[in-house]
This record gives C-alpha cells, sequence and structure tokens, in this order.
C-alpha cells in the first residue's frame, strides 16, 4: 500500500514539475505573484510568493505579509485534503517561536483545464526558510552536527512538539526533512549558528483521540514499533520519531538502512531497536534511550524530556561562566597587597611633616600609629644615654625594621627630649636626609648608614644641651 502511494507521489511530481509554470498564474489580480519553484511533493509544490507595492497598497488579507515568503499548493485531489487539515492545525497553534510562521490562506485558479490540474488551487502560505531543512544541513556536514548544535535544535523541535500535543494533535510525520531551518539573530535563544529549528508540514498530523481510521501515517524510516504493529499513533509516536531525528543529527545516517525493503524493515523495527554507536557522550545515549523505549505507555513525553539534560544546552553555558567570576575575585585580593606598600610611603611620610607644621599634636597621634611598635618609644623615655649602646647591636641584626623605625625614632626623641631646639634642626636634618636618600639608594644601603649616624650625633647634641637648660 505504502509502495503504491510512493508510486502516485514520484508521478505527481514529475508532472508538477514540468507544468508549474504554465499551471498557476503569476498575475497581480491576486495581490501576490508566484516566483521561483522551491521543492515539489505529493502535496503539491512549493514556490515563492512575492507580494508586491508597499503595505498601504496592498490588498487588506495581504497588508501584515512580509514582501517574501513561502507559498504552499495542491490541486484540487488527496493532497487538497491534507492542506485543508495543515491550515486547521497551524490555525489551532497560533504563533510559536519553534512552528514555522503561518500567515494565511487563499485560492486561485489554474489556467490550464486537463482535466487532472484544472480548476481551484488551494494555497498557504508560510514563512520563508531560507536555510533550507534540517536534512539538508545533515546532508551537508556528511557526518552529523556537533553535539553542541543538535542539543539546541532537538530542545527547539521538543517546544514544539510540546505545544502541538497539549493542542491536542499528533504531527505523525516528524523527520528531519520536515524540520525546516529558518535564519535568526545570533542572540536567539532557540538557534544556532544563525539558525532556528520549526517543525513544519502538518498535512499527515491527525487528532490525539481520533482512532476511527486505522492507517500507517508517515515515514516507514521514522515509525514506531506501535505504528508497525498495531497501526496505532500516539503522541509517543512522535518521540520515538523524534529520537530517530536526533540520532541522525548527531551520526550523520539514518536509524535504519535505507537499502532494507518494507517487510524486512518493519519486522526491525518490531523487534529492535535503532544501535546506538559507542562514541555518543553518556548524555546523549541516556537521551536516545529514553526516546527508543519499546512501550509506547513508558515513553516519556515531550515536557518530561525538555528537563533532561541533553535538552539543556544553555544552562552549561551560564555555569561555564562561574569560574571566569571566581577568577576574578581571587585576583582582587592579590591587587590589595600590591597597592598597600605604595602607600605605605606617604604614610610614613606624613609624621615628618607634621612635625614642621605642628609640632604640638604629633606626639599624641603618633603613640596611637606606632602602637605595635613599643620598643622605640620605650628606649628614649627610659635612658638617652643608653641608646648608642643599644641601638647599633639590635639594628644590623633587624635589616628590614631600620628603614621604617629611623624616621620615627628620630621626631620622637627630638620631641620628648628638646622641644625648643628639635623642631629647628632635627626635622630640616631628617626631612633633608632621609626622604631624599631612601628612593635613591638601595635599601641595603640605608641600613647602614642610619645606624651609624643617628647614634652618633644624639649622645654628642644631648650632654652639652641638657646641662645648659638644668643650671638656669
Amino acid at each position: 500500500m505504502i509502495m503504491k502511494k510512493r508510486g502516485r507521489e514520484e508521478k505527481e511530481k514529475n508532472s508538477l514539475g514540468k507544468k508549474q509554470r504554465s499551471i498557476y498564474r503569476r498575475d497581480e489580480e491576486w495581490g501576490w505573484m508566484r516566483g521561483k519553484l522551491l521543492g515539489v511533493g505529493g502535496y503539491g509544490s512549493v514556490s515563492e510568493a512575492i507580494i508586491p507595492g508597499e503595505a498601504r497598497s496592498r490588498p487588506p488579507q495581504f497588508k501584515d505579509f512580509p514582501s517574501r515568503l513561502a507559498v504552499k499548493s495542491a490541486h484540487p485531489g488527496s493532497s487538497y485534503a491534507d492542506l485543508i487539515m495543515e491550515k486547521v492545525v497551524y490555525t489551532s497553534l497560533g504563533s510559536s517561536p519553534h512552528i514555522l510562521k503561518f500567515y494565511g490562506h487563499d485560492h486561485t485558479f489554474s489556467e490550464e483545464h486537463d482535466g487532472n490540474y484544472g480548476g481551484i488551487i488551494y494555497n498557504l502560505f508560510l514563512e520563508n526558510a531560507l536555510g533550507g531543512s534540517l536534512s539538508g544541513l545533515i546532508e551537508r556536514t556528511k557526518v552529523g552536527l556537533l553535539e553542541s548544535q543538535a542539543r539546541v535544535h532537538t530542545r527547539s523541535i521538543l517546544k514544539g512538539l510540546e505545544l502541538i500535543h497539549h493542542k491536542g494533535f499528533v504531527h505523525c510525520d516528524i523527520k528531519p526533512s520536515n524540520i525546516l531551518m529558518v535564519h535568526c539573530d545570533d542572540n536567539n535563544p532557540h538557534g544556532v549558528d544563525g539558525l532556528v529549528a520549526k517543525i513544519a508540514d502538518f498535512g499527515l498530523s491527525k487528532r490525539s483521540n481520533d482512532d476511527f481510521e486505522k492507517r500507517v501515517r508517515g515515514t516507514s524510516l521514522y515509525l514506531s514499533p506501535e505504528s508497525v504493529c498495531e497501526e496505532t499513533q500516539d503522541q509517543a509516536s512522535d518521540i520515538w520519531a523524534l529520537g530517530c531525528v536526533v540520532l541522525e543529527m548527531l551520526t550523520g545516517s539514518t536509524p535504519w538502512d535505507v537499502n532494507l525493503g518494507q517487510e524486512e524493515l518493519f519486522s526491525k523495527i518490531s523487534t529492535e531497536t535503532p544501535s546506538l554507536p559507542s562514541y555518543l557522550t553518556f548524555t546523549a545515549q541516556d537521551f536516545l534511550l529514553e526516546c527508543f523505549i519499546r512501550d509506547p505507555n513508558q515513553r516519556p513525553s515531550a515536557q518530561m524530556l525538555l528537563n533532561h539534560s541533553f535538552a539543556m544546552k544553555w544552562e552549561e553555558d551560564s555555569e561555564e561562566e562561574d569560574p571566569e567570576e571566581e577568577d576574578s575575585e581571587e585576583e582582587d585580593p592579590k591587587e590589595d597587597p600590591e597597592e598597600d606598600p605604595v602607600k605605605d610611603p606617604e604614610e610614613e611620610e606624613d609624621p615628618e611633616e607634621d612635625p614642621e607644621e605642628d609640632p604640638e599634636e604629633d606626639p599624641e597621634e603618633d603613640p596611637k600609629e606606632e602602637n605595635p611598635k613599643e620598643d622605640p618609644e620605650e628606649d628614649p623615655e627610659e635612658d638617652p644615654e643608653e641608646d648608642p649602646e643599644e641601638d647599633p647591636e639590635e639594628d644590623p641584626e633587624e635589616d628590614p625594621d631600620p628603614n621604617e623605625e629611623d624616621p620615627k625614632e628620630d621626631p620622637e626623641e627630638d620631641l620628648e627630649e628638646d622641644p625648643e631646639e628639635d623642631p629647628e634642626e632635627d626635622p630640616e636634618e631628617d626631612s633633608e636626609e632621609d626622604p631624599e636618600e631612601d628612593p635613591e639608594e638601595d635599601s641595603e644601603e640605608d641600613p647602614k648608614e642610619d645606624p651609624e649616624e643617628d647614634p652618633e650625633e644624639d649622645p654628642e647634641e644631648d650632654p652639652e644641651e641638657d646641662p645648659e637648660e638644668e643650671d638656669p
């Protein structure tokens, strides 16, 4: 029965292909013109439709149409009924990013009246899929799509099937040639590489509860076991066909050998499951095994498969961004210690400049800032004469400390011992010697020069000046 149908479809293809230009009118009286032929099938043909003029000057039914779209036409006959059913399904589904967009329908009249193709022609205006079909995309790759691409297209097809099943329909002919690729923006979350997969061709669709007519619908290579054995098709049959499409996307070949005869093919479908290559990932194999569950009652629905990890591609992309954010957070604390040493010398210079401006306020503020360093404060208070003995011994042992301690010891000793003379002599000497020598000379020379100069100058000045002040 199927072979007879195929033969009839081939005859219709040849005849429609030859008479395409002469059968259909290209006259503006219908409000549109038929362009180049895009494809021919058992339903009729698909051509490019051109809507001339601006939207304001067009007939009311064409005002919202794009200037170029596709028109699916069928002559009166069996395919005419299929297009009527397709129009019913498109109207029920409404607008969806996962279903080929439907603009409307129209009737035209054929110029030729040869008994077969004369009379009224039924036309459906559809979105023009300039990207071709999924079947053509797979053939161009020869080895199948990347898994990342297949996952995005699988999710889009599942979204479309979810809507179809929710509206109470069964597609009955899910296959790569009925999945059309429409151009989209790179920011479209439903597409990849500028293409989004959309379900089309509802000519063989039926309602879910319509079991009055028992007949096998669809293409043999994508039929489910229950369709072959019991001649029943339900929403679970679309899921089996989806598994065949996904397997073809990943491998580049059909799930069954195309050279098999119908009886042998049906025997394999009724008893076997398509084999899965070992190079497929565990996630892909698990998804396909779910689609190929032989019991239709145990087969998951489209809504359930949308929660499978194979159909959740962009969630992995969001997880891949997290490590980058963590790296940026880890780099931030590393920048702080680099900035601190740059700020330290500025803070150390402040107490040296303060004694010149406010000598009275500095002794109160310095001990708060220098609390962690108690040794340099205790030494000048107890025995000013012991400093020359202790400092030269301690300073050479602690090499990194003299750079920080020397500029702080001088203003403290001078302010406490000689408040009158020190702000005039010491700050000038320290500010002239220390800040100029520190950035120019190496850090290794400073600790050697400072301890030698400080202890020699301090003991000479202190004993001479102190008795003069105490005698009066």
